[in-house]
């Protein structure tokens, strides 16, 4: 499994951390325009309303985000990329630059890794060395994985709670959707920070998972021509 390039090439890192800066400085100037169009960005209206089972990880969300794209292959092929995210695994196929630059020593991985191809219930992916790990709170092979607590809300719940989910939807023949979704409930102790917090939070999660979407469509379908 571990054939061809194993990590991007610097021509392709400076390209996307270029993108990525540029993207940046628009998409924080623009949100508050541009929100309505980005903030389910490739999503169909279907795909929005729908009850996903992650959304389960998050009863009471408040603000919910659904991201979308086509991928020319099948769900099974799309898969293993899916499983292998995470920091000291595969990474997060996303502006590698823009993470290093917030302190996540990521290297985004070009190939499938046979260790990084299992995931359990209750087992915990990490996003930053300095945060703690989120785990998986629901999954089905070949269609989706979701990450959040599972249970009731706790003094030890992260606040505000938050699922972050990705599914793999067949579409067409032996094509697929890929869709991320995020659920966010309210605050429940509410600060400056954690208000802040959000609020740069929303266009920069738009702006990381459009790439990662882009990124993992490249990979799948390249993969398999």
């Amino acid at each position: 499994m571990e054939t061809g390039r194993i990590y991007r090439s610097g021509i392709r890192f400076v390209f996307e951390g270029v993108e990525g800066f540029v993207f940046l400085a628009f998409i924080l100037l623009s949100w508050p325009l541009s929100r309505r169009w980005f903030g389910n960005w490739g999503a169909n209206e279907s795909e929005c309303k729908q009850k996903w089972a992650g959304d389960a990880l998050t009863p009471s969300a408040t603000e919910t985000f659904t991201r979308a794209i086509d991928i020319d292959a099948p769900a099974e092929a799309v898969w293993p990329w899916i499983i292998q995210l995470g920091l000291g695994r595969a990474g997060f196929y996303s502006y590698e630059l823009l993470e290093h630059m917030v302190g996540i020593p990521v290297k985004n991985v070009e190939v499938l890794l046979p260790a990084c191809q299992s995931l359990k219930l209750g087992e915990e992916i990490r996003l930053h060395p300095k945060a703690p790990g989120i785990p998986v709170g629901a999954l089905s092979e070949t269609r989706h994985i979701c990450f959040g607590q599972t249970g009731k809300t706790t003094a030890a719940t992260p606040d505000p709670r938050r699922s972050w989910s990705i599914y793999i939807e067949p579409y067409k023949q032996k094509s697929c959707r890929l869709i991320l979704r995020s659920c966010t409930e309210d605050i429940r102790e509410p600060t400056w920070g954690k208000h802040l917090g959000l609020a740069f939070g929303e266009p920069i999660d738009f702006l990381m998972e459009q790439r990662m979407l882009r990124t993992i469509r490249r990979l799948v379908e390249n993969a398999g021509s």
